[in-house]
This record gives C-alpha cells, structure tokens and sequence, in this order.
C-alpha cells in the first residue's frame, strides 16, 4: 500500500501538471469561439459605422445649404421690402390717361386710344394694365415710348404689336399702328410678406422641437 502510494505521489505532479493543461486548453477554446463571434460581427458593426458617417454627411452637407438658403431669402425679404416702399399707395386713372394723352398729343400722335382694365393683386403688389391702341408713325412711337419709359412712375410695357398700314396715304414716313398693354403698380397694404426663414429651418434636422403633450385619459 505504501509502496503504492508512494508511486502515485512521484506521478502527482505530471497529474497537476495535466489539470492544468486541460484547464488551460479549456480557457483558450472558449476565448477562440469568443474571439471568432466578435469578429463574425465586425463586417456588421463596419457596415453601421459607414451608413452612420453617410448619414452624418449628408447632415452635414444639408445645413450648410440651409445657412445659405437662409442668406439668400433674407436678402430677397428686404428686397422685397425696398421695393414696396418705392411703390405708390394709389393708382389715378386721370392721371396716368392724361399723362399718356399728353404724350401723344406733344408727339402730333393722330390718333390714341386708352383703356383701364380691372386690377390684379401680385402678392405684395397690385398690378393695374391700360390698353393701348394707337396710330403713327414708327418714329413717333418710339419716342413715345421712350417718354413712358423715362416717366417717375413705374411702368412696364409688354405685348406690343406693330402693324403697317397698306391702305393709307403714302407719305415720306410710314404710317403703323401700335397695339401694347401698359401696366403701372401700386403697394398692396392688405398683403404682408413673411421672409419663409422660419418654414426653411424647420427642415433642419439638428433643430429641436417641442414634442407635444400626450394628453391624460381617465382610468
């Protein structure tokens, strides 16, 4: 028995030593599958990361279009504004038929004819069109227009139509007839014009905004 014992003690430490051994390989398996998960999930957490950093840039590139959205309808805004102040309050029809009448007649214009037409509200401005219908010749016409153009009062001329006249008498210069709207302008008081800033910055993602509060329900 002694004898046994004393054998089984002079193998105690190759015993000890393959415990451990076991132990040890026990350790390193688990740290491999351990390690082997956490790189199965690198390709996954890669992939997040790189949609984050796009998604962070486009962020980023949106607000510097923002800051400069703003810039560009501020300085419309008070463009706006500037205009509105050069703008009179009324339009007199009176004034502006005898101011034209008075043209033409200075022109030795024969024959003109001048019409209002209803107003038309623009926004922040009302827009009154005249028909114009005249006869003369070129030359009268383009110092009559010239003259409308130099006048104080705002005036925008469009739809002109020139048409020569074959039935009339020859003379040394042609005689045309002239057909234009003439449309003149004046503040709209009823109109208040509001710079958008506010509607753009509710764009921006990076804005906080109040969330609304759920209301009680009675138990």
């Amino acid at each position: 028995m002694k004898e046994l014992m004393g054998k089984v003690l002079a193998q105690l430490h190759w015993i000890i030593i393959a415990y451990g051994a076991w132990g040890a390989y026990g350790i390193y398996d688990e740290h491999t599958i351990a390690m082997s998960q956490i790189e199965e999930q690198f390709p996954v957490t890669e992939e997040a990361i790189k949609v984050a950093e796009e998604r962070l840039s486009k962020i980023d590139e949106f607000r510097k279009n923002l800051d400069q959205s703003r810039l560009r309808v501020t300085e419309v805004f008070n463009s706006i504004g500037q205009v509105q102040k050069q703008l009179p309050t009324e339009i007199n029809d009176i004034e502006i038929l005898d101011f034209l009448s008075k043209e033409a007649k200075s022109l030795n214009i024969p024959e003109i004819e001048t019409s209002p037409m209803p107003e038309l509200p623009m926004g922040f401005y009302i827009s009154k069109p005249y028909s114009i219908k005249a006869r003369g010749t070129f030359l009268q016409f383009v110092v009559f227009l010239e003259r409308i153009d130099a006048a104080e009062r705002l005036f925008n001329i469009k739809n002109i139509t020139i048409r020569s006249e074959d039935d009339v008498q020859k003379t040394r210069f042609r005689v045309v007839t002239l057909e234009l709207m003439l449309d003149t302008f004046k503040f709209n008081s009823r109109h208040t014009e509001t710079s958008g800033v506010e509607e753009v910055s509710e764009q921006d993602p990076a804005v906080k905004r109040p969330r609304k509060k759920k209301g009680k329900t009675d138990e």
